[in-house]
């Protein structure tokens, strides 16, 4: 890979980063944020929660199991300049999903139609 393919990651966006995970898991549980993010990637509720008042910031092994544990959505809300590979797997990630939902309603469109 080219090292011009590869964005610098500056000053500010190392500080930004830490304050971008809070806000992501915050918006993913708005209510027992700790405890949510706890139970997906072991994470102990109490580390989450010094993470959530700016005490603390997740270390490098933190941020691998949050990124483990949710994938390219994740990485989309905490990288402020995303390498093109990101972007494919975060639209393929939303395009998943949207199929997966659609697939949803359309059975439950499928299932009152049959009903008499």
């Amino acid at each position: 890979m080219s090292e011009q393919s590869v964005p610098k990651v500056g000053q500010s966006d190392a500080q930004a980063c830490p304050h971008r995970a809070v806000e992501f898991i915050r918006r993913l549980y708005p209510v027992k944020t700790a405890d949510s993010v706890a139970f997906d990637t072991g994470i102990p509720a109490p580390t989450v929660r010094r993470w959530m008042e700016g005490a603390s910031s997740p270390s490098w092994v933190a941020f691998s199991r949050l990124i483990l544990a949710y994938g390219p959505a994740f990485l989309a809300a905490v990288c402020p300049r995303q390498p093109r590979w990101l972007t494919d797997a975060y639209q393929r990630e939303q395009l998943a999903a949207l199929e997966a939902e659609q697939a949803r309603i359309q059975s439950r469109i499928q299932a009152l139609k049959a009903q008499p």
